[in-house]
């Protein structure tokens, strides 16, 4: 890999990174994922757009602490990248050590801020140990600390639980079940995150809730590629693979539209073929989030709008719409018809009065003449 003498902070970094040329941009996946040994012809930058957009702005809205970070070009970043990856198995505090030889005079918490930065954004982690993090962040955003004593393997590790294969709550997955509709029907909002560790994250009052999705498919899938042992376990990468492809399956005009929309780009295919997941139970680590998700989605409204909204069951959806246009016209009917007969009472009672004063002024005893004189 060629040298990118290029700042890595600056107060226009978020733009600056995605108007890399081609060949840095190729630089940049090749020292993250060294085993694709991509050209510039192989690859396709609206596929990027996301994964560079991230890169800049993390960078950017790090700026005014620059000087807190023992890397300061891209080709310094890139290399802890290198050794981290090389080193995977030794503890956070020796690694340390070891990438300080590069360094002249820098402290070793630079040193280790700066290896934190570069998990961030190779690994799609927020790798943002307490004691070292600065700069803004999102109170949302689960933040991923890597103790001294620990391995970068066992870090990755240690944030994701596998659970049993066999549930007690396994539910059944039919081609409803996706992010689409779980955003039209449930009126779920979508949140998109830049942290594997917050995929599927639901929160939120009823009728409040928001669902956090992984946004970078194609980083997932230049993981999955690597030569085993893969960065990111295996079986953790097939998996978050085969949720993103069953909330957003291919050709469904709906989840085309969406995507559209928010800018993201899933319409790739992973290296190897995945099969649809059809129940709960297809699922280790993310197995609760859906189970979760398949209740809400299968469940009563939480809302008046969602109510007037669920098509799910058409017969009860019409029934219900039928009832409120009938209310809606009967009010209407029943306000004309109030109007036509208070319009109909005034007359009566002006036709009475005048015919009460005309009888009232015949009477020649009648003390009327302010009234009797002005009707003559």
């Amino acid at each position: 890999m060629h040298p990118i003498q290029k700042d890595l902070f600056s107060r226009t970094s978020g733009s600056d990174f995605v108007k890399l040329s081609l060949g840095s941009k190729c630089a940049i996946l090749n020292a993250f994922w060294p085993h694709l040994q991509l050209d510039q012809s192989e690859i396709v930058e609206d596929e990027y757009a996301v994964f560079f957009d991230f890169i800049g702005k993390t960078l950017q809205s790090l700026y005014r602490h620059a000087h807190r970070f023992a890397a300061q070009d891209l080709d310094s970043l890139l290399s802890d990248v290198s050794d981290m990856r090389t080193n995977r198995d030794m503890t956070r505090g020796a690694l340390t050590l070891e990438i300080q030889k590069r360094y002249l005079n820098t402290l070793e918490t630079d040193v280790a801020r700066s290896m934190e930065l570069a998990a961030r954004l190779w690994l799609g982690l927020n790798v943002c140990s307490r004691h070292l993090s600065i700069g803004p962040r999102n109170g949302r955003d689960s933040l991923v600390d890597w103790p001294d004593t620990q391995s970068l393997d066992e870090m990755i590790a240690a944030q994701f639980k596998r659970r049993g294969q066999v549930s007690p709550d396994n539910t059944s997955l039919d081609d409803s079940f996706t992010a689409a509709n779980l955003k039209n029907i449930c009126r779920l909002r979508i949140r998109w995150t830049d942290n594997l560790v917050d995929h599927l994250k639901l929160e939120g009052p009823r009728g409040q809730r928001s669902l956090t999705i992984y946004r970078h498919k194609l980083s997932l899938i230049n993981h999955r590629k690597g030569p085993d042992p893969t960065m990111i376990p295996a079986d953790i990468l097939d998996e978050a693979l085969r949720t993103l492809d069953l909330l957003f399956p291919f050709g469904d005009p709906n989840t085309d539209a969406f995507l559209d929309e928010e800018g993201i780009q899933f319409r790739i295919v992973a290296f190897a073929e995945l099969p649809r997941a059809t129940e709960t139970d297809d699922f280790y680590y993310w197995r609760k989030n859906l189970v979760a998700l398949s209740s809400l989605l299968n469940g009563p409204p939480e809302t008046i709008a969602q109510t007037l909204l669920d098509t799910r069951n058409l017969a009860q959806f019409a029934t219900l719409w039928v009832a409120i246009f009938g209310v809606f016209l009967l009010t209407i009917l029943f306000g004309i018809l109030s109007t036509v007969y208070s319009v109909k009472q005034y007359r009566v009672a002006v036709k009475s009065y005048e015919l009460s004063l005309v009888l009232a002024c015949q009477q020649s005893s009648a003390a009327l003449p302010q009234f009797c004189f002005s009707r003559r």
